[in-house]
């Protein structure tokens, strides 16, 4: 017991040891921190006496951190060491700020009294914090952090933070955290954020309402959202098409994934910091969803290898600037005809798709399909199934699960093979019920964009020629005889019947 003790509370007191030195240095990324807070609560006895020690220290990031620590943790033990911090004469102004914020957190409010006795000029406080918030958030790491925040409470609260407090100050360095907010999911989040971006009065924003007006899921939205834009042309004019622009670090890699059985991709985009390590945007998109999540991080060139071999069988190829770009605008083309909302830190860190690409990327050209050899290579394009990069390619099990008892059948007859009768009859009847127009409208375009990728990976071009003859006969209607559904279709009742 003693020794289990023990390395508990070792491996407690390296997170708050790794999350205060994110804190200081300010490269503490929202998902790292969330990994933390979530460890530290199983932890909780052996962390909270190293946390409130932290709270005695000289430095003020690192008070600061213990209190974020004690008020992510949730545990009611943290009050009093909070309580008596927040009457010591140690303790600085932003130090009783957030320990204010940090005892409402765990439901231990301060009274007026108290607040008044230790903050005697609040309002003047609170400014200058807002002051600083408003000099840091068009930084789009600020912003996420700042966002990340606020959907910690309900969204109701939200939407009256947004629509009372931060639309009241009509400014502009705003706009990026207010059009991320448009992709709240949260309709009530959402309307604040229409209104709070009206009052701005700025043409850069017309275009954001009018995108919400069209495509928004909420028909409230789209109503408030179109009428907003309208009014805002009106008033204003001329609209502009790039709201904000920030500097984007010397880029690095540029990496596109091959295309999972869903139609999914991750494009991981990593920037250079000063120091050296990189900055990595990662955006994860389908072709019938589009642009499903994103999100930030900062890592070392080991740490992005080792993530990309974990990515595995998932292939990834050095792509230009221009084409990362060009398949991050279909995404979201996606997106908006799907009628979905962006993931919100998407929206903040977008601007690192444009700019130029100083790197010299080679790409290799597509092989040209000729028609007279078509068939010839159709016949054998249910091979790209043994490849890395086809490993998913293949119907969920929900969509053949009525097929696979027979499919068990079969198996226990040795007739579920190619060319069995019976085995041949099941995959005319499965994929005539399974592959909807959907799925015909869908694949040919992801064969193809599968097809440019093999070609990035493999020397033969027969690999890319098969998946474009697949795809050519696929756009011409031909689907119970196409030998790669029938392969697909082959390996869906083998994986779901578990044998």
């Amino acid at each position: 017991m003693t020794k289990k003790k023990g390395n508990a509370s070792k491996e407690a007191a390296e997170l708050i040891a790794r999350f205060c030195d994110g804190y200081a240095i300010g490269d503490m990324m929202v998902g790292e921190a969330e990994e933390i807070f979530d460890r530290l609560c199983d932890l909780a006895d052996e962390a909270l006496p190293c946390i409130v020690k932290r709270l005695e220290s000289r430095d003020a990031d690192e008070r600061r951190a213990a209190i974020t620590l004690l008020s992510e943790l949730g545990d009611p033990r943290a009050v009093a060491p909070l309580r008596r911090m927040l009457s010591s004469h140690e303790a600085g102004e932003d130090d009783k700020v957030a320990i204010i914020v940090a005892l409402g957190e765990l439901g231990s409010p301060v009274d007026e009294a108290t607040l008044h006795r230790v903050i005697p000029d609040v309002d003047g406080l609170l400014q200058g914090a807002m002051d600083h918030v408003l000099e840091v958030i068009e930084d789009p790491a600020q912003a996420e952090i700042f966002l990340g925040a606020m959907q910690q409470q309900p969204p109701e609260m939200q939407a009256v933070y947004v629509q009372g407090f931060l639309g009241g100050l009509e400014d502009r360095r705003l706009l990026m955290l207010f059009a991320a907010l448009l992709h709240s999911e949260h309709d009530e989040v959402v309307l604040a954020a229409v209104d709070a971006i009206e009052r701005l009065k700025e043409p850069a924003a017309i275009p954001l309402l009018e995108e919400r007006g069209q495509y928004d899921p909420s028909p409230q939205v789209r109503h408030a959202a179109g009428n907003a834009a309208l009014r805002l042309q009106a008033r204003i004019g001329d609209k502009m098409s790039q709201p904000w622009q920030i500097p984007s670090p010397p880029l690095v890699h540029c990496l596109l994934s091959t295309a999972d059985g869903d139609g999914g991709q991750v494009l991981l985009m990593a920037r250079e910091r000063p120091e050296g390590s990189l900055w990595m945007l990662d955006v994860m998109f389908n072709d019938h969803q589009g642009i499903k999540d994103s999100f930030t991080g900062i890592l070392e060139e080991e740490e992005l290898q080792e993530m990309l071999f974990a990515f595995e069988p998932v292939d990834f190829v050095d792509v230009s600037l221009e084409r990362a770009r060009a398949e991050v605008t279909r995404a979201y083309r996606v997106t908006l005809d799907a009628g979905r909302r962006l993931p919100p830190p998407f929206v903040m860190w977008q601007s690192w798709l444009e700019g130029e690409d100083p790197r010299s990327v080679e790409e290799f050209p597509l092989p040209s399909l000729d028609p007279a050899r078509r068939d010839e290579f159709l016949a054998e394009c249910s091979d790209l199934l043994d490849l890395d990069e086809f490993e998913s390619w293949f119907f969920n099990p929900d969509q053949v699960e009525e097929f696979v008892p027979r499919y068990r059948k079969l198996r226990k007859k040795d007739q579920a093979e190619p060319g069995e009768p019976a085995y041949e009859a099941l995959l005319d009847e499965a994929i005539e019920a399974v592959v909807d127009e959907e799925w015909q409208y869908l694949l040919p375009g992801r064969l193809r964009r599968q097809a440019w990728l093999l070609a990035q990976l493999y020397e033969d071009d027969y690999v890319s020629l098969w998946a474009l003859a697949a795809a050519a006969v696929l756009e011409e209607g031909v689907v119970v005889e196409h030998p790669l559904l029938r392969g697909m279709m082959g390996e869906s009742f083998f994986n779901a019947s578990g044998e």
